[in-house]
């Protein structure tokens, strides 16, 4: 009796741990305070929350969070050794995630860290502690090595679909405003829109990534925040030129949008009007457009400007916020070495 009550004791206190954690997981998205305290809108607990990792089919993973404690104390209470074999389920799961924040986001999520350790401390506690239940393995070496199992199943169950789906990342990707080789495997992936002021001051480093890294692709993707009016105008400009002038004219269209910004209005008006009534165009700008917010969705954008950084069809690292050239070359040099 000694054994359990010491053992039920770091149980809950293991449980409430990963509670506190789950729900600071959902309040760092909404809460400037507590994103703070997990290093702002560039740390580790931002790039997690803003990736596609950050929801299950479609359900926040702090939300997952939660459910799970709910079912394993349900069991811890009244069914103990099934408890064991649920925790080896989730110590899969958090093995999974734990491999995405180190080798795929390539961070540090200070959240994610006190999740994996709360879920690793109620394993080994389970392990030590927990008998099989009745009647359905008799040896507790086969039960304990049972659950050993589980994790691993669980792990591959997360990570073999996401190495399928790592092809799912084109290799080369080619669209009306992008500029470069697509052919390289290296690319940039860059969330912007016209009307922010941090994304005209990141163009600016941009230019001379264009200058300097010619191996690597830079797509340019619009991603329209709310409230912004002439943000669409200045797409559908930008988009026109793109088409009918080619990529270099595009180019030169967007600096020039962005020069402009502070009078934004008075640039495109006129420029808006020329454009031609093209029912083709219109749709290519569209589906252009569309596949931007497509993207935008799968990588989690949630800001202005957002990079994405891919290597031969990985993501590599993801990052919000404008850097100058010096602070992006290390990255560039980083992912040209992969």
């Amino acid at each position: 009796m000694e054994n359990k009550s010491w053992g039920t004791r770091l149980f809950y206190i293991f449980c409430t741990v990963g509670i506190i954690a789950s729900i600071l997981t959902e309040l760092e998205k909404v809460s400037p305070a507590v994103r703070a305290i997990c290093g702002g809108d560039t740390g580790g607990c931002a790039q997690v929350g803003e990736s596609e990792y950050s929801r299950l089919f479609g359900i926040p993973l702090g939300i997952w969070g939660l459910l799970s404690y709910g079912v394993w104390i349900f069991l811890y209470r009244s069914k103990q050794g099934w408890s064991m074999l649920f925790g080896a389920i989730l110590m899969g799961a958090e093995f999974y995630f734990l491999f995405v924040m180190v080798s795929v986001l390539n961070t540090v999520c200070p959240l994610c860290l006190l999740q994996f350790s709360a879920v690793l401390a109620n394993n080994v506690l389970l392990f030590a502690t927990v008998n099989p239940p009745p009647g359905v393995l008799n040896a507790s070496e086969k039960f304990r090595a049972a659950g050993l199992g589980i994790i691993l199943v669980s792990f591959l169950a997360f990570f073999v679909p996401h190495k399928m789906a790592e092809g799912s990342i084109a290799v080369k990707v080619d669209t009306l405003t992008s500029w470069g080789d697509p052919s390289t495997g290296y690319r940039l992936e860059i969330f912007s829109d016209y009307e922010c002021g941090h994304c005209k001051k990141y163009d600016e480093a941009i230019k001379d990534v264009i200058a300097n890294y010619p191996q690597i692709q830079i797509v340019f993707r619009d991603y329209i925040i709310g409230g912004h009016k002439l943000s669409p105008m200045a797409i559908s400009y930008a988009g026109s030129v793109a088409y009918y002038e080619g990529k270099e004219m595009y180019l030169k269209a967007r600096f020039e949008t962005f020069d402009n910004q502070k009078d934004l209005f008075s640039y495109l008006r006129p420029r808006f009007e020329a454009i031609k009534d093209d029912e083709v165009m219109k749709a290519a700008v569209k589906d252009k457009l569309s596949a931007d917010f497509k993207e935008a969705k799968r990588h989690g954008v949630r800001s202005t400007p957002t990079t994405v950084l891919i290597a031969k069809g990985k993501i590599v690292k993801k990052f919000s916020g404008s850097k100058t050239y010096a602070q992006l070359k290390p990255e560039l040099d980083a992912l040209l070495a992969k």
